[in-house]
């Protein structure tokens, strides 16, 4: 879920600004576009499977955010149309149960320009997401528009492995960390296994909620980096909090990817889900805003009672 909070006048600027709000192009997906008034405020993706359990879990969502009405487009091939399109209605009608439906559209692609239908007129329509005023403002703060969900999840995609260090000094590697981050660098191999070392002691993993003081985008990459070159449990604790990083920037999508991962982690490697993760994917799948997600931001004298690290910030950065 996302919250560009942008004003939109028709539904091809609508249908055309999804990849943005998403920052990804989605296939085969139903996307619900939340309103205020005409504001924008927040887009959420879902697949084309058990669309009512997910229609559902989307009205406590929209009822949790006081939403006003949205719109509901189905993103599905040609071929699948009838079915898109039904999936469409199904959902648009839960939906009314608690918000005002303002559109339900069917579109075969975002990746290029294509012809949109609407589902209650039958009326069609062009779309041309590259030439979105959203897509074009959004390329231009300098963030990407991935063009899949796999080329997220291509982030967080196994590396060589990195072993952890045999001794590491939690309060020199927590400080090492922000160095990178607000350098934004990548850490070296020394400093991943001594990251791979020290992240599985809570007071440790929790001090690291307070990188993004140094640079949110970095040390969104410098954990996915982290979390690349590790395994078990220091890629789980990794990938929670490469993924609480995209949450708290409002990456949605980003986030869940990063959520599957640590939990495909923790199956593969026989580990309990860590409570942190659970929570978080929680926090994720009630649409918790990022500005509430920040509250998980740790404080400069928690982290120096808990590990030992000298973290004060960057007055420069956020």
């Amino acid at each position: 879920m996302t919250q560009p909070r942008i004003t939109l006048t028709s539904a091809a600027q609508v249908i055309a600004a999804i990849p943005a709000a998403l920052r990804h192009v989605p296939t085969e997906s139903i996307v619900v576009l939340a309103f205020t008034g005409k504001i924008l405020t927040f887009a959420a993706r879902f697949d084309r499977v058990d669309v009512v359990t997910q229609a559902h879990k989307m009205n406590d969502v929209l009822r949790r955010h006081g939403v006003e009405s949205v719109v509901v487009v189905t993103i599905a091939e040609r071929p699948g149309k009838k079915a898109a399109a039904v999936e469409n209605l199904v959902i648009a009608g839960i939906l009314a149960t608690a918000v005002d439906v303002i559109g339900t559209y069917w579109v075969p692609t975002l990746a290029e320009p294509a012809t949109a239908q609407d589902l209650d007129t039958l009326d069609t329509f062009d779309v041309d997401p590259i030439a979105s005023e959203l897509a074009a403002s959004t390329v231009e703060a300098g963030t990407v528009i991935e063009g899949s969900r796999t080329a997220i999840g291509n982030r967080y995609a196994h590396a060589m492995q990195v072993h952890p260090a045999e001794q590491a000094d939690a309060a020199q590697v927590l400080e090492d960390l922000a160095a990178v981050v607000y350098a934004d660098e990548l850490p070296g191999s020394g400093l991943i296994a001594r990251t791979a070392a020290v992240i599985t002691a809570l007071p440790v993993r929790d001090a690291m909620f307070r990188l993004p003081l140094y640079g949110s985008t970095s040390a969104h990459t410098v954990m996915a980096t982290i979390a690349r070159h590790t395994r078990g449990e220091a890629r789980i604790q990794a990938l929670s909090i490469a993924g609480w990083l995209c949450h708290r920037a409002g990456d949605g999508a980003a986030a869940n990817i990063a959520y599957d991962a640590a939990e495909d982690e923790a199956n593969s490697a026989g580990i309990a889900t860590p409570q942190m993760l659970r929570l978080l994917r929680q926090a994720q799948d009630v649409a918790m805003s990022p500005d509430e997600i920040r509250t998980l931001d740790v404080d400069a004298e928690t982290v120096r009672a808990t590990t030992g690290a000298h973290l004060p910030g960057a007055p420069d950065r956020e």
